[in-house]
């Protein structure tokens, strides 16, 4: 009978160590940030700004957002149907989802900067448009490659699983 009170001490002690690791693993999205340098040319910094891990909700809310439906075939009272997502659309939403903001602002937001970027000649019409515009192409993937790096997105955590 000790043995078995024993068993059940242990059992409690291990679920604690679990409950408490997950909860620990939940802080990810306050915890691991990484501050993005934008340079060109061998430059010093033209701007900085933090990114942190997405979840796989937004992930597919990037990815939602970046596709275009169109009305189902079949039956057009039935739901619409994906019909293309913009490659371009998505890698920017994933930035603008993962770039930290202040007090709901983010970089992306700035009204200033929309309207610098308009009477520039530049078409902005929502957030993305703002990123897409300030990025090159290169830097758009470079970024999107951290952000999946610190989301755990990585053939290390992968191959480790496997074994």
């Amino acid at each position: 009978m000790v043995e078995k009170e024993t068993k059940i001490d242990v059992t409690q002690e291990n679920e604690m160590d679990l409950l408490e690791g997950l909860l620990k693993a939940a802080e990810y999205k306050k915890k691991e940030t990484k501050t993005i340098q934008i340079r060109r040319g061998g430059e010093k910094p033209l701007f900085s700004f933090a990114i942190r891990p997405l979840s796989a909700d937004e992930v597919a809310d990037a990815r939602k957002n970046a596709t275009t439906y169109m009305p189902n075939p079949n039956n057009p009272k039935l739901p619409p149907i994906p019909k293309e997502t913009s490659d371009p659309d998505f890698l920017a939403w994933e930035i603008y989802l993962a770039t930290e903001g202040n007090i709901g602002e983010k970089i992306w937001d700035k009204k200033e900067l929309k309207a610098g970027l308009i009477n520039q000649g530049h078409d902005i019409l929502i957030n993305i448009d703002v990123i897409k515009e300030v990025l090159t192409s290169g830097e758009i993937v470079q970024v999107t490659n951290v952000i999946d790096e610190i989301s755990g997105d990585n053939d290390a955590l992968i191959n480790y699983a496997k074994n």
